[in-house]
């Protein structure tokens, strides 16, 4: 096709050039880096109300750091594809809104990478929902999470999310996503203020998962 020709597929990790597409739901890797592809165990992708699809490790962590830090914005659309194939899709949702970021650390980075993988989740998943990219702000600044234990990381987060102009999601369905969870806590806050506005349903999906 002439779409293959102009943007071949590439590895995610060594950005070398792959033979063929990969099929959906599996990371566009090389034969050399798909080795180090962490997946999770079905019975440990959900906790509680929050799914995740691969292990912090490897070469989807490599590309996650690179879409976050570097600024390489092309690996949103792989990466939030991936995002599309997780199961709790099929439950059927009305609303999907990234993890936000504080409208300074936004600044300074220029976008926010769950936006990104949001747009391409729900463009490619089952039963698309539209997605809310400012349904949910920061209230204020809160320390890094990565440099936190799980406690402090709740006690981080405490009032720092609102849903946005406190409006109602009476009778909605709200999907929250992120690139990654650790504790849970980030996704946690949110939902707590989703359901406080009214959601009749709410969920967490992140792409990886980390352990502490």
């Amino acid at each position: 096709m002439l779409l293959d020709f102009l943007l071949p597929p590439v590895c995610l990790a060594c950005r070398h050039l792959l033979r063929s597409p990969a099929a959906g739901g599996v990371p566009p890797l090389c034969s050399r880096c798909a080795p180090e592809l962490a997946p999770l165990d079905p019975a440990a992708r959900r906790i509680g109300d929050i799914e995740a699809c691969f292990l912090y490790e490897g070469p989807l962590a490599r590309a996650v750091t690179r879409l976050k830090f570097a600024g390489e914005l092309e690996l949103a659309g792989p990466l939030g594809r991936l995002l599309a194939h997780a199961p709790v899709w099929r439950e059927g949702w009305d609303l999907v809104a990234p993890v936000p970021l504080h409208w300074r650390r936004a600044l300074a980075r220029g976008y926010n990478q769950a936006a990104l993988l949001s747009r391409w989740a729900a463009r490619e998943a089952p039963n698309g929902a539209r997605v809310r990219p400012r349904l949910l702000h920061r209230v204020r600044a809160t320390s890094p999470q990565t440099e936190l234990d799980g406690p402090a990381r709740r006690d981080n987060l405490a009032g720092a999310i609102a849903v946005s102009s406190g409006r109602s999601l009476a009778g909605l369905r709200v999907l929250v996503v992120d690139d990654v969870t650790t504790t849970g806590s980030t996704l946690t806050a949110c939902l707590d203020v989703v359901r406080a506005a009214g959601a009749a349903r709410a969920a967490g999906l992140a792409l990886l998962r980390a352990a502490l």
